[in-house]
């Protein structure tokens, strides 16, 4: 049975009708017929008065890092506030004239993705101002699964903070539950749940087409590889943005793909094949400098493992090219001041949620012993999160 979405939820009741709406959201916001939620709210009878786009923007088209400016809906006329660039919270000005401030996004269930993080800065202020969150839940297209290590607070930023696990396993609904409680944010928050949802879905199982969340993840493959690949983008290998498959090839100008592909086929990697691959980055790291590495397929995502499938790849490669490997200390592209983004920290750090990580490969450690250092921390993280389920 199609999982019935929350803005679907939402148009067949009568809540918010009477209240100014400010709406968080993107072109990832359609309902069950590929609809966009603006349109199918202002048709209903919703007063949406306020429109705040995150990173990528409101149409989702911006690049990835990039400052989205402030503009206008052209089709309705209502103001639409970034909030990712200079400004990442709403301000006093922007919730102005707001009863209820609403959240509706795809999400993929990472730790990363900065979609989370202007939901709870918008949380935060909104609670200091009395007004109403609602959130029109979705999928986590991972399905409940968790899965890595938590993050430390001392590395809190806007691409990873709240405690959250790397890949934390619930919709986004319950995560804004999560944040509430757990960090006394004190939101006067309402969940729209969906209906034949249940929590071990994947996505292609809800009955829905995937619609793109951002630019780079253009298929449920690239979310699930993304889970763990995301950490080249704290190394000076290209991942693949740029290409039609960004994070399903890694690679650099100074790798030779024949004894990457010799060293890890001799190393256990259930449910993933790969193979050689050259490519040129046709934006972002390394744009326009042929590189050479591997490109890889899910074969079975239930078995994949695709954060120590990183970590082993990051190893080899530190063990073949030496001198040639290396982390970066912020992310390439971005048009934002580096002192914003990652105040000079490893983004391999940020990413992980912890130094150690990669203070331990630097000291050899295999990904087998680095995945043994998070057991505790995601089995701690599974039970805490048990009383926020709504599925």
């Amino acid at each position: 049975m199609k999982v019935k979405l929350g803005i679907d939820c939402l148009l067949e009741s009568d809540i918010l009708k009477k209240k100014r709406i400010g709406l968080l959201t993107n072109s990832s916001g359609v309902n069950g017929d590929l609809k966009i939620n603006v349109d199918l709210m202002l048709n209903g009878g919703f007063n949406i008065v306020k429109l705040f786009g995150p990173e990528h923007g409101i149409s989702g088209a911006a690049a990835d890092g990039v400052s989205v400016n402030n503009a206008v809906d052209p089709k309705y006329g209502i103001p639409i506030y970034s909030l990712f660039g200079d400004v990442i919270r709403p301000t006093e000005e922007m919730l102005s004239g707001i009863d209820a401030f609403v959240y509706d996004i795809q999400d993929v269930g990472l730790r990363f993705y900065t979609y989370l993080y202007s939901l709870v800065y918008s949380m935060e202020e909104c609670a200091k101002r009395g007004i109403e969150v609602v959130i029109l839940d979705r999928p986590d297209p991972l399905s409940c699964k968790i899965a890595g290590p938590t993050i430390k607070k001392r590395l809190d930023s806007i691409v990873g903070g709240y405690g959250l696990a790397l890949r934390y396993g619930m919709t986004v609904g319950e995560v804004a539950k999560y944040f509430n409680k757990v960090f006394d944010i004190g939101a006067d928050l309402t969940v729209v749940p969906m209906e034949n949802y249940e929590k071990y879905m994947y996505y292609d199982e809800t009955g829905h087409l995937w619609s793109t969340p951002s630019p780079n993840i253009p298929s449920l493959e690239h979310a699930i590889l993304y889970s763990g690949f995301c950490l080249f983008e704290g190394t000076n290998l290209s991942m693949g943005r740029g290409t039609v498959h960004p994070f399903k090839y890694i690679g650099a100008p100074w790798i030779d793909s024949a004894p990457l592909y010799k060293e890890l086929k001799e190393h256990d990697h259930p449910g993933v094949a790969f193979r050689e691959r050259s490519f040129i980055p046709g934006a972002f790291k390394l744009h326009d400098q042929p590189c050479n590495g591997l490109e890889f397929y899910v074969t079975d995502r239930n078995a994949i493992k695709p954060l120590e499938l990183a970590l082993d790849i990051i190893a080899t490669l530190m063990k073949l090219w030496p001198e040639k490997f290396d982390w970066d200390v912020h992310y390439h592209g971005t048009s934002i001041p580096l002192n914003k983004m990652w105040d000079g920290r490893y983004h391999f750090d940020l990413i992980m949620g912890d130094e150690q990580y990669r203070e331990r490969l630097l000291e050899g450690a295999t990904a087998a012993e680095l995945s043994g250092l998070w057991k505790d921390e995601q089995r701690e993280f599974e039970n805490l999160v048990r009383e926020f389920r709504i599925y």
